[in-house]
């Protein structure tokens, strides 16, 4: 009941950076259940050992669920409540410590969907529902955490000379790393904010299953 919208959002993640990185796609499936192994969509991908980039690429390929996953949940709050997600993530006070930023913007997100005008209307509902659907298939999987530490230790090098690059020529990193706040707090703000949301919905998946197996017996 989420995997319909949520594992194609997660396996086009995968295609999209393999197109960037320029990987061969073999095969994929971006949505076919398999009972037997628990699947529901595939990528399958090749790239040239020993390329750099596309060696890199394993790395963002095996992330990309996450990051398709938060470019879709953004164009959700957008489509649907656009205001709200206009002040709740791009207006917080940026005196603030970055997770004070991420609460306070969590704040406002939900004060903004959860209003009386708001609470019994479809549109909400809806939302939340897809919400749902997509957060709960944005996590990589085993094999996509297995595939992006292929790339993991060329990234981290990458960073770190970049780093040591802008020490020499008298550049503060942290000044650096704060300017990209921007950013950082709307990403963290939609993850924190679908984790949330999918563990509402896993408890009460529980809890009513729980129920109905109680009245069966």
């Amino acid at each position: 009941w989420t995997g319909w919208l949520g594992t194609p959002v997660h396996e086009l993640s995968h295609v999209v950076m393999c197109l960037v990185f320029r990987h061969e796609i073999v095969d994929m499936a971006l949505f076919r259940p398999d009972r037997a192994n628990g699947r529901l969509g595939y990528v399958v991908h090749s790239f040239r050992s020993g390329n750099l980039y596309q060696e890199i690429g394993n790395f963002f390929i095996g992330v990309a669920p996450l990051i398709g996953g938060t470019a879709a949940l953004l164009g959700l709050l957008m489509l649907f409540f656009p205001d709200t997600g206009q002040q709740s993530l791009f207006q917080t006070d940026l005196s603030m410590e970055f997770w004070g930023q991420v609460a306070s913007a969590m704040s406002g997100l939900f004060a903004g969907l959860f209003q009386t005008r708001t609470l019994f209307t479809f549109r909400l509902w809806l939302f939340l529902y897809l919400v749902v659907c997509i957060g709960s298939h944005m996590g990589p999987s085993t094999d996509d955490y297995r595939g992006a530490r292929k790339g993991v230790l060329l990234v981290l090098g990458i960073l770190l000379a970049s780093s040591l690059v802008l020490a020499l020529f008298g550049t503060d990193s942290a000044a650096v790393l704060q300017s990209a706040r921007g950013l950082m707090v709307p990403v963290m703000t939609i993850l924190m904010t679908a984790i949330a949301l999918c563990s509402l919905a896993t408890a009460m998946v529980y809890l009513i299953t729980d129920l109905y197996d109680r009245i069966r017996t």
